[in-house]
């Protein structure tokens, strides 16, 4: 069964990726193309057996772009977040190593998502300006600020460049904790099981008042967002859940 489902993940993801690589081509900012993509997400999910609970939409505003700022443990965050956010065209803070990705790496670059060269501190701060335009013209942007997937409940330190992009547009930050992902893609595996995934949203952080000299108070109260959601939270299943 492991390789049946192996097997289809893989011919789904070569067919999205390609047909993604090609509708993006014509597009200036890719959400035709992130539109498919987020049903390739939904058949990922349902084919492994992984249901999605979200906790925290309510707290969003649906008119208004956010830079969500998450932990990270997995490649299952991608799509687990993808899904929860299925409302917003979002593009991902990635980097350039994922590119080398077969594959995958042709979707990440035709989807528009921020890719960051962490040797090049000239190219970083330019992909984040390219950020804020892809901002300006309707997409979030998701941010795992601990730069890598970690292991454990044990957060990594965080880096600064997301809560940059945020305090010079203006965007208000979402704190997201990703619960389970680890149980069901575990770090460094091709192997998916079956399981529950939860999404939890915290209360927005609006950083159109904070000068950008307190971005390390900023970074510590998303922190402190994040590890809290990540202890705590009940899962609504009313409006705050999707499942797949």
């Amino acid at each position: 069964m492991h390789v049946l489902r192996l097997f289809l993940l893989t011919v789904s993801t070569v067919i999205t990726a390609s047909t993604v690589t090609l509708i993006c081509l014509f597009e200036r900012d890719g959400k035709v193309g992130y539109r498919l993509a987020r049903w390739w997400m939904a058949f990922n999910l349902w084919m492994s057996g992984v249901r999605v609970k979200v906790s925290g939409l309510e707290r969003l505003d649906r008119s208004r772009q956010y830079v969500f700022m998450a932990n990270h443990r997995s490649a299952a965050d991608i799509v687990a977040i993808g899904w929860a956010l299925w409302d917003y065209q979002i593009r991902f803070v990635a980097k350039k190593e994922l590119l080398r990705v077969p594959v995958f790496g042709w979707g990440l670059w035709a989807l528009k998502n921020i890719i960051i060269d962490r040797s090049n501190h000239v190219q970083a701060v330019r992909s984040y300006a390219v950020a804020g335009q892809r901002i300006r013209r309707g997409i979030s942007v998701v941010v795992f600020p601990e730069g890598t997937r970690g292991e454990g409940d044990e957060l990594l330190p965080f880096k600064k460049g997301g809560f940059v992009l945020a305090i010079e547009t203006g965007t208000p930050i979402a704190p997201v904790a990703l619960v389970g992902t680890t149980q069901v893609m575990p770090k460094n595996s091709l192997r998916v099981e079956s399981g529950e995934v939860e999404v939890r949203i915290g209360e927005p952080i609006d950083t159109a008042a904070i000068p950008l000299r307190e971005r390390d108070r900023l970074l510590q109260g998303v922190r402190d967002s994040i590890i809290g959601l990540m202890q705590g939270g009940t899962v609504s299943p009313a409006r705050g859940s999707r499942s797949s």
